[in-house]
């Protein structure tokens, strides 16, 4: 899966817009073209309130891996031992790294 996880960072990192739920959907097509077995959430973060957008709404466990991919932006995983620890240490880093927090707009005075 190596190689299909590179291809998956290079394809969420030429994405122009990286904010909104279309960025959401073009990630959750391309996790699932490479893992068909997960079964993920993605949600909207209002605090400690984890609303969620799009994914899975079938069949919600009680006990997701929650991962907060920034102050916006979570997912959850249902079935994460369906993936192998390398692995998903790999895909939540990809995420991470491709949902970080944009810089904050610079004041009249910085």
């Amino acid at each position: 899966m190596q190689e299909s996880l590179e291809e998956l960072k290079i394809n969420l990192d030429h994405y122009p817009e990286k904010d909104g739920e279309e960025y959401l959907r073009l990630c959750d097509n391309q996790i699932l073209r490479i893992y068909p077995q997960i079964k993920m959430r993605w949600a909207r973060i209002y605090g400690r309130r984890w609303a969620q957008l799009l994914g899975n709404f079938v069949d919600i466990p009680f006990n997701p891996l929650r991962i907060k991919l920034n102050d916006k932006y979570g997912l959850l995983i249902d079935n994460a031992n369906s993936l192998s620890p390398a692995d998903l240490e790999q895909l939540i880093a990809i995420l991470k790294e491709c949902f970080e927090d944009e810089p904050l707009p610079r004041t009249r005075n910085s």
